[in-house]
């Protein structure tokens, strides 16, 4: 082992100083010895040859003497860092020991300061979970049951906030409070009977027995006055008698609480029954709690009602007018009847009444007849629509009223506030009941005014649409009957003679003819119902005359047909004008005609022309002579 270590530090630089000046030596004797047999001639040089040899081997000698040293010094200095690296490994496993034991130990403390944590973190739970606990079984306890558990309810709360005890006794007060509420439990499996006061109906305080029975609990006065149920009153402490309708419950409980056993009258809604019957109050009361802005609410909701009620009496006797009766009387129109005001006055209602003014102006211009038929819708509508505004005002009031009531109710229980404080809830109920009260019976006023409103205004208009559609459809009607320019005869026959004559002077030429024309018939006649313009053409014409000719013609009127005549005015036939508007215009009117078209003599009554109409279904019907001649045309909305 000796032999495979290094040399000390100090004898490995004597050898190698040693090694350095032999090799020195060796290069430099020949310098020197030509050195000196330069100077001294050449006789010395083996003199110096001689010395350097001598040097040589004596610098060999040391250098063996210091081997033979170095050799000797090697094994006790082999030894000696033998026992120096022992001596370092011991101290490193021993460092490394000390190292591990020191791990272990700020290990281990860190384990103790976490489990010293884990410790507190435990007892603050702890004594949360015991002072929530405290706080929760006072809250459990019944209100004759405070009396009995307030010595230690008392203490324990007190414990906490009391910096002279230490942990230990806070702990011990704390667990006597949860020994006193595990027996408590353990008393509530049978029932249990102890010692107390209570507040009877009279307000006193009385000493007597408590039997409790799960949540329910009986007190019995110790003179034997008071029995019944012990219950918490609002405001109140102490807990409260509340006694028995039945005197056999009264007795039974009485005879309970004296003995401890026997019938004990349970109430299933443990006092809520006789809470909510406390709170229920008849209308008038409820009313009279909403202060004199109940007044003005109940007016305006009685008025609104019996407009409401009058109104809709009123549209529920009105007349629905009947569809078929105004089909029957646009016909009659058509046809020119004679009963058109009875068969208007069939119609019925609000659209009859309106009818029969078209039909007593039947005979004036269009224009006339509907401003008076409108006249009336507009009578009607405002009739219809009286008092519905005053439905439609109480709809929008009564929320105001019910907000002013809101804010007279908030305004007296401010006084109260300011007068008692805000400790007592009961001393401002007053107040707040006032406003939520008028806020109420604001909006039950509201909602039903608004939809009455609204239904009865729909079921107006309803009546109004109707009658407007009814007009319309009668003076449609009319604008395709032409009662004026075919009455004119009639109208001049109603005439005086010299009334009569005087007007038919004052008429244009063409104009005069065609009215003593119409003079020779009756009304009742096809004569009296012929419209005298028509236009006439030849077969042997062309399609390009008779255009010219019905635009020479200038008829203001609708018309169907062009009728042919030949050469002395007979009637031959007639042309359709939507043959004459699609044929070339080179092509004659004979190609064109229909032969056999139905014509009415001049003197047929209408019951003959409606006859023709309605069998041939035509639009226009040409009036002849006995002769065969055509003298005008009638048209099938004038028929």
């Amino acid at each position: 082992m000796s032999k495979n270590r290094p040399l000390p530090m100090h004898a490995k630089s004597d050898l190698w100083r040693n090694w350095v000046l032999c090799c020195l030596l060796s290069f430099l004797s020949p310098a020197i010895a030509l050195a000196q047999d330069k100077t001294t001639g050449g006789g010395t040089f083996s003199q110096a040859s001689a010395s350097v040899q001598q040097q040589l081997q004596e610098s060999l000698a040391e250098l063996t003497r210091l081997r033979e040293e170095i050799a000797k010094e090697k094994i006790p200095l082999g030894q000696k860092l033998t026992d120096l690296e022992n001596q370092l490994t011991e101290v490193r496993r021993e460092y490394q020991q000390t190292t591990r034991l020191l791990d272990s130990r700020t290990l281990d403390l860190s384990n103790l300061r976490s489990e010293i944590q884990s410790r507190r973190e435990e007892k603050t739970y702890l004594s949360n979970l015991l002072g929530e606990y405290i706080r929760n079984f006072e809250t459990r306890l019944h209100i004759a049951e405070l009396q009995r558990y307030r010595e230690p309810l008392e203490a324990a709360k007190l414990a906490l906030e009391n910096s002279s005890l230490s942990e230990t006794e806070v702990y011990q007060t704390q667990a006597t409070l949860v020994t006193a509420s595990l027996e408590r439990l353990h008393d509530a499996l049978g029932g249990t009977r102890f010692e107390g006061s209570a507040v009877d109906a009279s307000g006193l305080v009385k000493r007597g027995t408590f039997v409790l029975v799960g949540p329910v609990a009986l007190f019995g006065s110790q003179d034997g006055q008071s029995v019944g149920t012990a219950e918490q009153r609002l405001g109140s402490l102490e807990p409260t008698v509340v006694g028995f309708d039945d005197p056999a419950a009264t007795e039974a409980a009485a005879a309970t609480v004296a003995t401890g056993a026997g019938r004990f009258p349970l109430d299933p809604t443990l006092g809520s029954a006789h809470k909510i019957q406390a709170t229920k109050e008849s209308i008038t009361e409820h009313i009279r709690k909403g202060g004199p802005v109940m007044v003005p609410i109940l007016g305006l909701a009685a008025a609104a009602l019996l407009m409401a009620f009058f109104k809709w009496v009123g549209l529920a006797r009105l007349r629905s007018p009947s569809e078929k009766r105004i089909r029957t009387l646009l016909q009659a129109v058509a046809l020119r009847e004679e009963d058109l005001a009875a068969k208007a006055r069939a119609v019925g209602g609000p659209t009859g009444e309106m009818l029969l003014i078209g039909v007593e102006h039947l005979h004036e211009p269009t224009e006339l007849i509907e401003e008076v038929m409108y006249e009336k819708i507009l009578a009607t509508k405002l009739r219809l629509q009286r008092f519905l505004p005053f439905v439609a005002i109480s709809a929008s009031s009564a929320p105001l009223l019910g907000l002013l009531g809101t804010v007279t109710g908030m305004i007296n229980t401010f006084k109260l506030i300011t007068v008692f404080g805000s400790g007592d809830v009961k001393t401002l109920s007053s107040g707040i009941s006032e406003a939520l009260i008028t806020t109420e019976f604001g909006l039950i006023v509201a909602i039903p005014s608004l939809l009455i409103h609204a239904f009865l205004s729909r079921k107006t208009r309803g009546v109004i649409d109707r009658m407007e559609k009814a007009a319309i459809s009668f003076i449609n009607q009319v604008g395709k009957t032409p009662y004026r320019q075919d009455n004119s005869a009639g109208s001049l026959a109603e005439m005086p003679a010299a009334v009569a004559r005087e007007v038919v002077r004052s008429l244009a030429h063409r104009s005069r003819g065609d009215v003593r024309d119409l003079l020779e018939y009756s009304e009742d006649s096809a004569g009296g119902m012929m419209d005298s313009p028509v236009v006439t053409i030849s077969k042997d014409a062309t399609v390009a005359e008779a255009i010219g000719k019905i635009r020479a013609a200038a008829i203001e009127e609708d018309f169907h047909a062009v009728f042919v005549v030949d050469d002395q005015g007979r009637y031959v036939g007639d042309v359709p004008v939507r043959l004459l508007l699609t044929r070339p215009e080179h092509v004659r009117i004979e190609s064109l005609m229909e032969a056999g078209t139905p014509f009415v003599r001049i003197d047929a009554d209408r019951t003959q022309v409606r006859d023709l109409f309605r069998r041939h279904d035509l639009t226009t019907m040409p009036v002849l002579d006995h002769d065969n001649r055509l003298v005008g045309r009638i048209n099938r909305n004038g028929e």
